[in-house]
């Protein structure tokens, strides 16, 4: 992306609790403080098959309330690992969202004071090719800057 952002009012970070997302939650948490800005982690899910087979054969209220509580609490817990001992601390919005994490992601961060922040991702060739690059479709279709943080060693307070 050529334009740049005058000030980043909020740092949106796509959350799945892998450790590439711990990463990126943690850059994040930095952006986010040397911004001044809110940082909302976000965590988009589907239904185990797919949207597909739950179109087909749709879970209960109850298996989909489960589904939904099983994500807000991998998505908390994430955030208190990447966040862990931060003395500087940013405002966080967390939100949860049944979706696509690519759409979903750059439907988040649609406003002129954003920044995309996710990890490079560490899923191999099968499931690229099954579900597509994250990465990739934000970097493609996002409307604010977009920090890709690469793999790496995963420590606390970095």
């Amino acid at each position: 992306m050529s334009e740049t952002v005058e000030r980043v009012e909020r740092v949106v970070v796509g959350v799945d609790g892998s450790a590439g997302s711990v990463a990126a939650l943690r850059q994040g948490a930095r952006e986010a403080v040397r911004h001044g800005a809110v940082l909302c982690p976000v965590l988009a899910w589907a239904p185990p098959g797919g949207e597909a087979a739950d179109a087909v054969s749709p879970a209960p209220r109850d298996v989909r309330a489960h589904w939904e509580r099983a994500a807000r609490e991998r998505l908390m817990r994430t955030c208190d690992k990447a966040l862990a001992g931060r003395a500087d601390r940013p405002s966080i919005a967390p939100r949860v969202l049944r979706a696509d994490p690519g759409p979903a992601l750059v439907a988040c961060a649609h406003h002129g004071g954003d920044l995309l922040v996710m990890g490079a991702g560490s899923h191999g060739p099968v499931r690229r090719l099954l579900r597509g690059s994250v990465s990739r479709h934000c970097l493609k279709h996002a409307h604010c800057p977009v920090l890709v943080v690469p793999p790496g060693p995963v420590s606390p307070g970095s």
